[in-house]
């Protein structure tokens, strides 16, 4: 082989070599995340069945997206801003349901079983609705699950009848994954780990 050619060839090489170690770090941290984070359930509203290039799905809408500005321990920020949710478990009509109740900057301890820390970026600024209804938008990462084809409107029509919730693995860190759908109190779909 001519010295010319060796040297981008091998370049080629350790480029290529980077990005499949870099896609097999983000995997296995999402597998890692999913078989052994702490799971809590949330229930959704739908906003979007479809989409053309990558199948049926659902976006999904958790009450604990909208945080009361009132719940800031700091003063709210701007969008895309980091955003920790300390969420406590409020069982509700026999149900697992999780309110949360403070929101930070920097990630607060959550002591015993009924909290729990989500990590999330701030969506836009602050909305008010009348001064003491001011609320922020968080996003955490888990709004949108991909269903199998076809299996999107007939999943609309369950959420719109409030029988969907989430099962949502939760890591130390706070970072969340999606583990799977839950219809009619029995899990439909798992998300698989690889």
């Amino acid at each position: 082989m001519p010295a010319w050619l060796a040297r981008p060839l091998v370049l080629a090489l350790l480029v290529a070599v980077l990005q499949t170690g870099a896609l097999a770090a983000m995997i296995f941290e999402r597998a890692r995340l999913i078989a052994s984070g702490r799971e809590i359930v949330l229930p959704t509203v739908p906003v979007d069945p479809r989409s053309l290039f990558r199948g049926d799905y659902v976006i999904l809408n958790y009450e604990i997206s909208t945080v009361p500005a009132a719940d800031l321990v700091a003063k709210p920020g701007n969008d895309g801003d980091d955003v920790y949710v300390l969420l406590e478990r409020r069982p509700k009509d026999g149900a697992d349901a999780w309110a949360p109740i403070t929101a930070s900057r920097t990630r607060p301890q959550a002591s015993g079983a009924d909290r729990i820390v989500l990590a999330g970026w701030q969506v836009g600024n602050v909305h008010v609705h009348g001064g003491p209804n001011a609320s922020i938008r968080v996003r955490y990462g888990i709004e949108s699950y991909f269903v199998p084809e076809g299996a999107g409107k007939a999943l609309e029509a369950r959420v719109r009848a409030q029988a969907l919730s989430v099962v949502v693995a939760v890591g130390s860190s706070g970072k969340a994954a999606i583990k799977g759908l839950v219809l009619d109190g029995k899990t439909r779909y798992d998300e698989p780990l690889f």
